[in-house]
């Protein structure tokens, strides 16, 4: 297809782009129970892989795509071996976080183009997305005001939170998405991959409380540490689980029923599934509530 790419805006052929990378759509496949996935805009209908769009030229595909291979072999692979992971990271990491923060805030800006916003907003948002393109373009060495900070979430067996959503697991440890979030204190990119959560600075009063998750534009080390979200982010993940276990308890009986069949079918891959060890670390902590009503 012909037109012009997103990113450094040369009119070119272009290149089917995913939004989520995809080695995340090949792991959440492998891992699942039956094989294939559902997205919540489509859950009625299995899926083989995730969203994508004709969005960029060879040139800046390949840039991303070099950057998803060093976090998927350096980082997401061996996280999903062990939780304790210990690692450095080179100024690749800061690249390939700001790459899914600029694809969420260009996907997130398309997609609520309608949608009447203040300009002061809209002018914010834009520079934004203007000032993440020239970083990965490398017409600039540095991030300024858009710092990247990611979070590697582990199993939650206990905590102090009430009312805590029974799918809490199964998110953190399954799902995808892609939002911008606001508040009286900012406004950020949220890219939620299996396991981990990349929040994208657009403007921030929390930039010190958040310092253990930044990523450095250099270079730095991975480690289990304490990890502050920014003010209202943990309402904002408990929402949006409970909107992912509203939107799987729409599928239909007779899905369910095949569902059912296939896991009789073949329990001992069902069992080995990292779909099913979600389910069962939710089972744990929440009992019978974690199932289906």
């Amino acid at each position: 297809m012909h037109g012009t790419c997103k990113l450094c805006k040369k009119d070119t052929k272009l290149e089917l782009s995913h939004f989520i990378p995809k080695f995340i759509g090949k792991w959440l496949k492998k891992t699942s129970i039956t094989g294939y996935f559902r997205e919540g805009n489509q859950i009625n209908k299995r899926q083989q892989d995730i969203a994508k769009d004709y969005w960029l030229c060879g040139e800046c595909e390949d840039l991303f795509s070099n950057w998803e291979r060093e976090f998927s072999i350096k980082i997401f692979h061996p996280y999903m071996n062990d939780s304790n992971l210990v690692t450095t990271y080179g100024a690749w990491l800061s690249k390939f976080t700001a790459s899914l923060s600029w694809r969420t805030l260009t996907y997130i800006r398309g997609k609520n183009i309608n949608e009447p916003k203040p300009k002061d907003y809209l002018d914010t948002i834009s520079k934004a997305e203007h000032g993440l393109a020239k970083f990965l373009l490398g017409e600039s060495s540095n991030l300024y005001e858009y710092e990247q900070h990611l979070y590697p979430l582990d199993v939650i067996g206990s905590t102090s939170i009430q009312d805590l959503p029974t799918n809490i697991n199964r998110y953190f440890l399954r799902t995808i998405a892609m939002d911008i979030v606001g508040n009286s204190n900012g406004i950020y990119i949220y890219t939620k991959l299996p396991s981990f959560i990349i929040i994208g600075v657009i403007k921030s009063k929390q930039s010190k409380e958040m310092r253990a998750s930044r990523i450095s534009i250099s270079g730095g080390k991975i480690s289990p540490r304490t990890f502050t979200f920014p003010e209202g982010f943990d309402g904002y993940i408990i929402d949006s689980a409970n909107k992912v276990s509203d939107t799987y308890n729409q599928i239909p009986k007779e899905q369910l029923a095949k569902i059912d069949k296939y896991v009789i079918d073949n329990s001992e891959k069902v069992t080995e599934s990292k779909l099913f060890e979600a389910i069962v670390h939710d089972y744990q902590r929440f009992g019978q509530k974690s199932f289906r009503k």
